[in-house]
C-alpha cells in the first residue's frame, strides 16, 4: 500500500471525534465499529466496480457516487482512498492492522485506487478537450 504495514500492532480503540467512515457505525453498547448493513453494500460495489468493472462506464460510476452521497468527488476519493475499509487505520501516517472487520480484501482497495485514479485521469481530460471547445 506504500507506506510501511505493522501488522503485529493491534490498535484496540480509537478515541475521536470524527464519524466512523460511511459503510460503518459505532455500537455504543460495546464501544465497538460495526458494518452498516445498510450502506455497507453501496460501498463494497463502488469498490469492486473500480477494481474489478472492465470497461468503467462513466455513468454507471456518476450512478454509484450519486447513490452513496451528494458530497462530491472528493468525498469519493477519500473513500476509496481510507485503507480503513480493508481493514488498516492510519495513525501518524503509519498503518496498523485495525481490529474492525474489512468491507473488502487489500488486493480489491489497491484496484480500487488504481481505478479511480483512471477515471480522475479521464476527467482532466474532459475537462481540457471542453476547455480547448470555448
Amino acid at each position: 500500500m506504500g507506506k510501511v504495514l505493522r501488522e503485529e500492532t493491534e490498535v484496540k480503540q480509537i478515541k475521536t471525534d470524527k464519524t466512523c467512515p460511511i459503510g460503518y457505525k459505532k455500537n455504543p453498547s460495546t464501544n465497538s465499529i460495526e458494518i452498516d448493513e445498510i450502506k455497507a453494500p453501496k460501498i463494497r460495489e463502488l469498490f469492486n466496480a473500480l477494481a474489478y468493472e472492465e470497461p468503467l462506464s462513466d455513468e454507471y460510476t456518476i450512478n454509484i457516487l450519486i447513490s452513496l452521497r451528494k458530497e462530491g468527488l472528493a468525498e469519493i476519493c477519500s473513500i476509496i482512498q481510507n485503507p480503513f475499509y480493508c481493514g488498516f487505520i492510519e495513525i501518524n501516517g503509519d498503518l496498523y492492522r485495525g481490529i474492525h472487520t474489512p468491507l473488502i480484501d487489500n488486493i480489491t482497495w489497491e484496484m480500487a485506487n488504481e481505478g479511480l485514479a483512471d477515471i480522475l485521469e479521464r476527467m482532466v481530460e474532459i475537462v481540457k478537450e471542453e476547455s480547448q471547445q470555448w
